[in-house]
């Protein structure tokens, strides 16, 4: 569907900016009609120049549009461009190394990966310990990422293709914090410690 639709807008990019070469193209149109010459005569000429020079400086102004006009095309053709491209790139779906770290409980640092699957806009993830849950994606924008079993909710953004980041709250903990993604493969992932991830979502699933 995103396919077929920047197929569209390429093709209306591309004939507006034909039209506007087009109008740049066009003559500017005479500001003085043949009556007005034709009324003039030698006691009036010092005021005929005088308004020949005014119109002359009216034709230049008006002469100015055409570019005007293209240069709000190329405008509008640059911007599409760098929206399709932004797009393109901000897909979430993949596997990606997560890291917590925790405001309420300073040092309380956690990590997991977890591998996301559906579509740029939705769909659901499971994390390395088995629990699961769903995604909303808008833009670069992270509506949501939230656990189905356990009370973490994520939301944030992606800096680049391949890092997102943003706050989170474990509701179960009265936990809030800020949470960091770099997708798996994109570069090393700096080794780490073993550290109490597991074991905090075991507490909150065996308190049910």
């Amino acid at each position: 569907m995103i396919k077929k639709q920047q197929k569209w807008i390429a093709l209306f990019v591309a004939l507006t900016f034909i039209w506007l070469m087009q109008l740049s193209t066009m003559p500017v149109a005479a500001a003085n009609g043949p009556e007005q010459i034709g009324a003039a005569n030698s006691e009036q000429a010092p005021n005929f120049i005088e308004e020949e020079g005014g119109s002359m400086s009216g034709a230049k102004g008006k002469s100015a549009l055409p570019f005007i006009l293209i240069g709000v095309g190329l405008l509008t053709i640059t911007a599409v461009v760098l929206v399709l491209v932004v797009l393109k790139n901000y897909n979430i779906v993949g596997t990606w190394d997560i890291s917590f770290i925790s405001i309420t409980y300073p040092g309380d640092d956690l990590y997991w990966d977890m591998t996301f699957t559906g579509t740029k806009k939705s769909g659901t993830f499971v994390d390395s310990d088995g629990l699961s849950g769903t995604y909303s994606i808008s833009g670069k924008n992270i509506a949501y990422i939230k656990y189905n079993t356990i009370s973490i909710t994520m939301t944030g953004q992606f800096d680049n293709k391949n890092k997102i980041s943003g706050t989170y709250t474990w509701t179960y903990w009265d936990e809030i914090g800020t949470w960091s993604g770099i997708r798996i493969g994109s570069g090393a992932v700096t080794p780490r410690t073993p550290s109490k991830s597991k074991e905090k979502k075991s507490r909150e699933l065996l308190s049910k």
